[in-house]
């Protein structure tokens, strides 16, 4: 089975359990409000995905919905939604490329570092493969080369004189 579905499974997972809490804790009770905002909020939500992109980094879901929700806490603890009303999706987005713009080398250094570390891992994982590959070829000579040389020495068990016509 691929592992396509998987991601893509977990990926509507993150992206609805943020949603979720963005409707929740700022939408609770103004549901009309979230629906009308939902496809802006959406946009919010996936933006730091096309920043990790244009970095050519990555990260689980679990560490990007982290992400996310660190800012919503932010958000929350530190600023007024409600003052926002209707333009809540736009100050949200703001606030994400605000924290990217002021802690994105950071999170570079440590998306970086963990990238470098699992390209490491699948390179070994790899060259284990191509190990036990070659392992397999070998065992697999050296058995047939053990074959050979036990057909060898029955031969040389033969008398010397039963080989000979004369």
């Amino acid at each position: 089975m691929s592992t396509v579905p998987h991601s893509t499974d977990a990926l509507a997972a993150t992206t609805e359990a943020l949603l979720l809490a963005i409707r929740l804790r700022f939408y609770l009770h103004q549901p009309a409000d979230y629906h009308r905002h939902r496809q802006r909020l959406l946009y919010a939500v996936t933006w730091p995905a096309t920043w990790l992109d244009e970095r050519g980094l990555t990260c689980s879901p679990l560490r990007y919905q982290t992400l996310i929700e660190e800012r919503l806490q932010a958000i929350a603890a530190h600023g007024n939604p409600a003052a926002y009303g209707a333009y809540f999706p736009a100050y949200f987005l703001k606030c994400l490329q605000d924290f990217f713009d002021r802690y994105g080398d950071e999170l570079y250094s440590e998306l970086k570092h963990i990238r470098n570390a699992l390209d490491q891992l699948l390179a070994s994982a790899r060259f284990a493969e191509r190990v036990q590959r070659h392992a397999h070829h070998l065992d697999l000579l050296v058995s047939t080369h053990r074959l050979i040389e036990s057909r060898h020495v029955q031969r040389a068990a033969v008398a010397p004189d039963q080989l000979t016509l004369f």
